[in-house]
């Protein structure tokens, strides 16, 4: 999350951040602290409410991963990781799709 944190601030040098994410316990993690007080006021972060997962687009994508994957049986990783990667690959030549993620109702204030 820090180098994540650490690359924004570079990409977007001349301009404050706002960081909408869950409350995993990584984004609570003593070094996401540091950074944060090494840049005050830079980054503002806004968490999402508890057990929101309509509101983050990520989720829709691990939908349609899953219901792309369901019924079928892997014997083992291997073949796993490499039908999920397939998946993956499929949805990166589909911006239409992943559009549709960002315009769903509940999310597309995020981007108006």
């Amino acid at each position: 999350m820090v180098w994540f944190l650490s690359q924004l601030c570079r990409r977007y040098r001349k301009r404050d951040l706002l960081v909408i994410w869950d409350g995993a316990a990584i984004h609570r993690s003593e070094a996401v602290k540091a950074l944060l007080r090494e840049r005050p006021r830079r980054i503002h972060l806004e968490r999402l409410p508890a057990h929101s997962p309509e509101l983050t687009p990520v989720e829709l994508v691990w939908n349609q991963l899953k219901g792309n994957l369901k019924n079928q049986v892997f014997t083992n990783l291997d073949e796993l990781t490499i039908a999920i990667l397939e998946q993956v690959k499929r949805l990166e030549k589909n911006p239409t799709l992943i559009n549709a993620f960002f315009n769903k109702k509940e999310i597309a204030f995020i981007i108006d």
